[in-house]
């Protein structure tokens, strides 16, 4: 375990001990080394305090204890971290081969820069089939941020630095859906403005236990529904995030211009439907 990590990601559990491994292991087959790990996990009743007690010796810091959710979680996660940039992994998601290295590279090339994007990818558990390929814009300049202007992100294929949630504090634990949506808000308005990094960095695995995903037979419940609803409604109206159509008509612009477009329709029909663990040469097993 590094001492003084670039990266502290934190890594939050409830009753995935099924999926935990796999997230583990994306993390130690990374090609870069800096960063410590931390597992909050919330009393679970599975064999996820088995898992993580395998991996003892790769981690910083861990709890297995009651919490007040998803948000929470994080927070106390948060609470022990020593690196300069944090991140967060969901249980049943993984960290895509390369993305710290990456990641590390843009941050060290971008001195003064508190916050990094990159791209995610949605796969399905079952087949391990890749369903959607999102990929944002290749340049994000700081006068295309700000208010008004549409924030780029995708949930949490973001890193920022603990100054920045020093200064605009922690997640919001009121919410337990769009709590990331409400904190890149605050990171925009903030002042904080990002860096694209052009790299698939985050795994979000489509499964039928999924809290926020439709897939197959599973759909949210109508109260998930209905909360999502109330908590992007509360987000927009206490962070007063309205973009304005110019600002979108213009960041689409830019994206022809970048060749960022081009790529996203390109991935969208060439990588769909790809298998996974072929496609990034994944050496553990993501059961």
């Amino acid at each position: 375990m590094k001492q003084d990590p670039f990266f502290s990601i934190v890594i939050a559990n409830y009753n995935y001990g099924h999926m935990l491994t796999a997230t583990i292991e994306s993390l130690l087959h990374q090609d870069c080394d800096d960063f410590e790990i931390i597992i909050v996990d919330g009393g679970s009743t599975d064999n996820s305090v088995e898992v993580i007690k395998q991996y003892e010796d790769c981690l910083a810091w861990w709890v297995s204890e009651p919490d007040n959710g998803q948000s929470n979680a994080f927070n106390k996660g948060f609470s022990h971290a020593k690196g300069k940039f944090y991140t967060w992994l969901n249980a049943d998601d993984i960290l895509l081969p390369g993305t710290l290295s990456a990641v590390k590279r843009k941050l060290e090339r971008n001195p003064g820069i508190c916050w990094a994007t990159g791209n995610f990818l949605r796969f399905s558990n079952s087949d391990k089939t890749i369903t959607e390929a999102a990929w944002g814009p290749h340049f994000l300049p700081s006068w295309l941020q700000g208010k008004g202007r549409t924030i780029v992100y995708f949930g949490p294929t973001t890193f920022w630095s603990r100054e920045a949630y020093e200064k605009v504090g922690p997640i919001d634990e009121t919410l337990h859906y769009a709590m990331d949506i409400d904190y890149w808000t605050r990171l925009n308005n903030m002042g904080y403005r990002q860096v694209r990094v052009n790299h698939y960095c985050w795994g979000f695995r489509m499964h039928e236990a999924s809290k926020t995903a439709e897939f197959g037979d599973h759909e949210k419940s109508d109260k998930g529904k209905v909360e999502m609803a109330r908590e992007k409604k509360y987000i927009v109206e206490k962070n007063n995030y309205h973009p304005s159509k110019f600002w979108r008509i213009v960041g689409l612009t830019m994206r022809a211009l970048d060749g960022s477009m081009l790529k996203a329709l390109y991935n969208k029909k060439f990588l769909v439907g790809i298998n996974l663990i072929k496609q990034f040469g994944i050496d553990y097993d993501i059961k």
